[in-house]
């Protein structure tokens, strides 16, 4: 058994092997009561986040009750966003809960032009429960999930809307709180990744309603919500529709976020799908020799990406590459995504190290975002580098990487 200084050692050392020969990449950088008297198992919650189609300030939020068969109930509460979106409030509730936003004004991101969500109108999002202190955005987006949810809002359908558009748009659409278009808000210190897709996200749909929906959300959102509701998947013309508007909206004097490159964004491959590919090792261990690290990196075919969390050093999200099989899936697992670039292909390099051995089976899960339209096979994928350690940090040989689905 390794003790604790024995295992910050042994990592040290396996770490340094890994780096030392496989390449660039590595180690960069229930129901709810719908009367007007509070449920009895009701608990005071707090809830808050970030109404944006463009940051709307001044805009009036209610918050509703969500009965188990879907029907909208009581308002629960309500308040006012702040000039930068932000909304908070306490509410009484034990479940499933809808909140709308109307009125005040924000500026769209295609025209530059001063609008308000109408009253008759409003953006919604829904969430299958509200637990303790909450951050809910509420956008088109989320709009777009109640659409895809259906009249009856009941939690499974409630769930299944929102991570289906979470999926298409690369982003968390519920728990992730766009910032403002700008170059400031983008080089805010506390801005994530995912909060600056978001906001090139929703001005991407300005952009779209702009320049094929005659400035009608409405109707941009009703074009997209019946695209969804044969197969919940985008048909190529949308997705190639807010491709082309996401390219428009970074190359129009109207971005100020100073990103120009959708291949900087996790939008590259929005409204396409996912594909899961599973690594590992085959060959064979000679008698007491475990894997304490590897390192591999993979080719991908034109179009393939895989979500980044920080494209300074362009590393992998940590829920796109993640520790599996033999390998424990708490393990610190560093993968850094470069781009296809001329004709060299777009690679994602992984290093785990970890304390304890493992034998030869799967030791990674990648989750990879696709283009409309297109489907790749695990063959599609190869392995440009590999390299696998012992205890002592040396390079075991004999071994290989098999790439399934």
């Amino acid at each position: 058994m390794v003790n604790g200084s024995g295992a910050c050692a042994l990592l040290v050392l396996v770490m340094t092997a890994l780096l030392s020969g496989c390449g660039e990449g590595g180690f960069q950088g229930p129901e709810n009561n719908t009367g007007g008297s509070t449920p009895p198992n009701a608990v005071l919650k707090r809830v808050g986040g970030t109404a944006s189609k463009g940051i709307i300030d001044k805009g009036k939020v209610d918050i509703y009750a969500l009965a188990s068969n879907g029907a909208v109930g009581a308002r629960l509460g309500g308040t006012t966003t702040s000039r930068f979106g932000q909304y908070t409030t306490s509410v009484n509730i034990t479940g499933a809960a809808l909140f709308k936003v109307s009125g005040g004004s924000y500026l769209d991101e295609a025209t530059g032009e001063q609008r308000t969500i109408p009253a008759g109108a409003p953006l919604r999002a829904a969430t299958t429960t509200v637990a303790g202190t909450m951050q809910i955005a509420i956008t088109p987006l989320t709009e777009l999930a109640v659409r895809a949810a259906g009249t009856s809002l009941i939690a499974t359908r409630i769930d299944s809307a929102n991570k289906l558009i979470s999926k298409l748009f690369k982003v968390d659409i519920l728990t992730t709180q766009p910032v403002a278009p700008t170059a400031g808000d983008f080089a805010e210190v506390g801005t994530g990744q995912q909060q600056k897709d978001y906001a090139l996200a929703l001005a991407t749909f300005s952009q779209m309603v702009h320049d094929y929906y005659g400035d009608n959300l409405d109707t941009c959102l009703a074009a997209y919500g019946a695209d969804l509701a044969g197969d919940s998947a985008l048909s190529p013309e949308l997705g190639q529709r807010f491709q082309s508007s996401l390219s428009a909206f970074l190359a129009s004097p109207s971005n100020q976020t100073g990103v120009t490159d959708a291949a900087s964004t996790n939008l590259a491959n929005a409204g396409g799908g996912t594909m899961t590919l599973h690594l590992a090792t085959a060959g064979t261990l000679t008698p007491g020799t475990s894997i304490y690290g590897m390192t591999v990196r993979l080719s991908f075919p034109a179009g393939a990406t895989v979500k980044v969390a920080d494209f300074v050093y362009r590393q992998a999200d940590a829920q796109a590459v993640v520790a599996s099989g033999v390998f424990p899936s708490d393990l610190f697992t560093i993968g850094v995504f470069q781009p296809a670039s001329g004709t060299a292909p777009a690679t994602l390099t992984v290093s785990i190290p970890q304390a304890t051995g493992s034998p030869t089976g799967e030791f990674l899960t990648v989750v990879c975002d696709t283009p409309v339209g297109r489907t790749y096979l695990p063959s599609d994928f190869s392995v440009a580098s590999f390299k696998a350690v012992d205890k002592n940090g040396l390079e075991i040989a004999g071994l290989r990487v098999e790439i399934s689905q």
